[in-house]
């Protein structure tokens, strides 16, 4: 009964602040973008945040979190950690696959080390 109790008390502090952002009226879930690398060439990795830089908001994206030394409390991440909110995992995946991406995409692929996923986000429950 303890675990339910808890269970239930997380998901009811998602839910009110998923409301607190205006996700909980969303009828999809939004699409996130989350990379986590380590930068092995500055120069390269330079290039590619000048041209990635402007272009999320071109596919209804957002940077929501972009930390070039974050703090691990678990684990063995790498120390940069980035996440683009999208509307949808559709929206986040044209960004990812379109021509200008792509092109700036190859520069960070060659000054870091890492890893990028695309995940659909949480969406509660209607009430």
């Amino acid at each position: 009964m303890k675990k339910l109790v808890i269970g239930a008390a997380a998901a009811a502090a998602v839910t009110i602040a998923l409301a607190a952002t205006g996700h909980a009226q969303d009828t999809q879930p939004h699409g996130y973008m989350i990379a986590n690398y380590t930068i092995k060439d500055q120069a390269g990795y330079n290039k590619y945040m000048e041209e990635a830089g402007p272009l999320a908001p071109k596919f209804g994206g957002k940077i929501i979190v972009f930390n070039l030394n974050a703090t691990a409390v678990e684990g063995e991440p790498k120390k940069v950690m980035a996440i683009a909110e999208f509307p949808s995992v559709a929206a986040a995946q044209r960004f990812y696959n379109s021509p200008e991406y792509t092109a700036a995409r190859k520069f960070r692929v060659a000054s870091t080390e890492g890893s990028v996923v695309i995940t659909e986000g949480f969406v509660p429950p209607k009430q």
